[in-house]
Formats: structure tokens, C-alpha cells, sequence
């Protein structure tokens, strides 16, 4: 857990806040609020009030009652890890009708960044509003405490205009479909020239070393001083490795550790002795998940090419459907993937 006293507490106004509010005294009828009380929405103002959830089981009967559970990213056991990791405390606010529960933003606070954050972070991606009815959702975004920040919103359910006009875009997620490809030659194929001879090459050239390629299921989180040791060599030059972080070690010690619904592959890439990858990788339903890697790039050169095609190869060897590689380009992820746009949500 998380235990830094230097870091800051939520604003104290908002770190208990009282429970069972009138949505109204969040919505009164004036001229800034007069889009609720024109379209609709009117008639469920003063019927509906505000309760916090901090406790975690609490937290999770509503993540799992409004989650749409599509992606990796959506299951709670995958984002109950990160609070195993950080610690830090969950604010779930929710909207009720009487004791049915309409609508919840699940948050937690972040101490180290000073504001609020979905429930997991902004590591996880394709988050979704969690509604009984797309018409509640401008009311979560009347009553989300400040600062927040919600990053990775899945942009094709929710337009930027209209009743959306508060989301903007964030950094775009790379993914790649490829339901349908028999064999590597077929999904490479839609990339540019350039690119499919560059994972030729590459493939080709660290073939020719013989590597050694292990494929590893289950909990492997003992490895995890592995990944480590190869990212702190990878982010040495350039930037302080997240893995340097005790957090970020036992948030992925525990992913592997609830493995369920989603299963871990763990793939390490031997050349000459040495390691030169160790990438984590998820699967959940038909989807495979690039999650998080690192490279000897010093001695290695062009490795993260070789790996991205035998990820390909194995991607098509479960018969997936979809390569998810995350957002962050990281000035490589355009070359072999396409860009798909997300919406982000943020009060300073």
C-alpha cells in the first residue's frame, strides 16, 4: 500500500462528503443549469439524491452492476489491482432513485497527482460512463468532485457535441483487427511497404541467433524482478522507469495473482544469454493485450520489431480477433497499429 505522508489528502470539504444529497442542491434551476431543465431532465431532479461509496464492497457490487465488462480494462478483479497496488481511497459517486442505484462515477483520489481520477488510475483504458440511461451522465458530471482528471473514454458511444460538449480529445489507443487473417502475411498486409519489410527484416535477422522464446501462463509474478531490471536498462537514458516504483511492481504481482476472467501471458525473449524482452500480455474473450514491456535496446538494436511480430504470431495462433497496444505512441505504435480516437474529461 501506499504510504507516503508527503502526499496530499482529497480537499476536506470532499474527502467525507455527507451522503444522501438532494441532486437538486447540484442542479438548481438557473441560467448555467438551464440545459437540465430543457431537454427533459427536469422531471428526475427532485427525485433523485447523491451517496459516496468509499467502502470497497460496496465499490465493487456497483462496479459489477454497471460495468459492461467488453475489455480487460472493464473487469473489476483487473482494477481491484491497482487498488491493491496504490492504495488509494475509492469515491464512488452515485446517483439513487429511491434504493435503486442509476448511475455511479467510480473514482478514487490520487495523493501523489492532487486530484481525482477513474477508480484505477489512467493506466486502464476504454472507460465507459457507468448509466442505467445515457441521459444521467451529464448529471455525474454536475456532481464529480474537483480536480479530476478522466482520461481513455471509449469516443464512439459518446459524441463531443451536444450533451457531450464537456469531453475533449485525449491521446489516441493503437489497435490493430484482425478477425479473419489466416497467417501473418495476411495481416501485415495492410501495413505500409515500409513497414511490413521492417518486421521481415528484423524477424529474419534475430531468427538467425537462434532465440530463445518462452510463452509462460499462469502466475509468473516471481519474474517480475525481471522486468524490472530490464526496464530500469530500457528507461535508463531517457527516463525514470515506472518499475523503480514499488506500487507499479505490486499492482502487476497482482494482476497476475487474480487471473480469472483474464488470462497473463508472460513472454521473455533470450538472445546470446542474455534477456533481451520480457513483455506481459493479457487476453480476455477474443481481445489480446500488449500491456506493458521492456528491451535491451542498447544491445539489441530493433528487438521491439521482432517482438511485435511474434506477438502477431501468437495473437493469430489463439485465433484472436483484436490486438489492443494501448495509447502512447511512443514513436512507433503508428507503424504497425491504427489510431483509435478517445475522449478525455478534466477540471484543474
Amino acid at each position: 500500500m501506499d504510504t507516503n505522508t508527503n502526499e496530499a489528502e482529497p480537499p476536506e470539504a470532499n474527502f467525507h462528503p455527507p451522503n444522501n444529497i438532494p441532486l437538486l442542491a447540484f442542479i438548481p434551476k438557473t441560467e448555467e443549469n438551464q440545459f437540465f431543465y430543457e431537454n427533459g431532465l427536469a422531471k428526475f431532479i427532485d427525485k433523485i439524491f447523491v451517496k459516496t461509496h468509499h467502502q470497497i464492497d460496496e465499490c465493487h457490487f456497483l462496479w459489477e452492476k454497471f460495468s459492461p465488462n467488453r475489455s480487460i480494462f472493464n473487469l473489476w478483479e483487473f482494477r481491484y489491482a491497482w487498488y491493491l497496488g496504490f492504495g488509494y481511497q475509492p469515491f464512488f459517486y452515485t446517483l439513487y432513485l429511491g434504493k435503486r442505484p442509476l448511475a455511479t462515477l467510480p473514482l478514487w483520489f490520487n495523493r501523489r497527482e492532487n486530484r481525482y481520477e477513474w477508480f484505477g488510475g489512467t493506466w486502464p483504458e476504454d472507460n465507459h460512463f457507468f448509466v442505467d440511461d445515457e441521459k444521467f451522465i451529464p448529471f455525474l458530471f454536475k456532481i464529480a468532485p474537483q480536480p479530476i482528471f478522466l482520461n481513455a473514454i471509449v469516443k464512439k458511444e459518446y459524441s463531443v457535441n451536444g450533451s457531450f460538449n464537456f469531453l475533449k480529445e485525449d491521446t489516441p489507443k493503437y489497435v490493430l483487427k484482425i478477425e479473419g487473417d489466416d497467417n501473418i502475411e495476411t495481416l501485415i498486409s495492410r501495413l505500409d511497404k515500409k513497414h511490413r519489410h521492417n518486421l521481415r527484416h528484423f524477424y529474419h535477422y534475430y531468427q538467425s541467433f537462434s532465440p530463445q522464446l518462452e510463452i509462460l501462463e499462469g502466475d509468473q509474478s516471481r519474474r517480475l524482478t525481471q522486468l524490472r531490471d530490464l526496464s530500469i536498462i530500457d528507461f535508463e537514458r531517457k527516463d525514470v522507469s515506472e518499475y523503480r516504483k514499488k506500487e507499479r511492481v505490486r499492482t502487476f504481482e497482482m494482476i497476475y495473482k487474480l487471473q480469472g476472467r483474464y488470462k497473463i501471458l508472460s513472454l521473455l525473449i533470450y538472445i546470446q544469454n542474455y534477456l533481451a524482452a520480457f513483455d506481459i500480455l493479457g487476453i480476455y474473450k477474443k481481445n489480446f493485450y500488449i500491456l506493458t514491456g521492456a528491451s535491451d535496446l542498447s544491445r539489441f538494436p530493433g528487438i521491439s520489431v521482432f517482438i511485435t511480430y511474434v506477438e502477431f504470431q501468437e495473437a493469430l495462433k489463439r485465433k484472436m480477433a483484436f490486438i489492443d497496444c494501448m495509447q502512447e505512441d511512443y514513436n512507433w505504435k503508428h507503424k504497425y497499429f491504427f489510431p483509435q480516437p478517445m475522449l478525455k474529461f478534466e477540471i484543474k
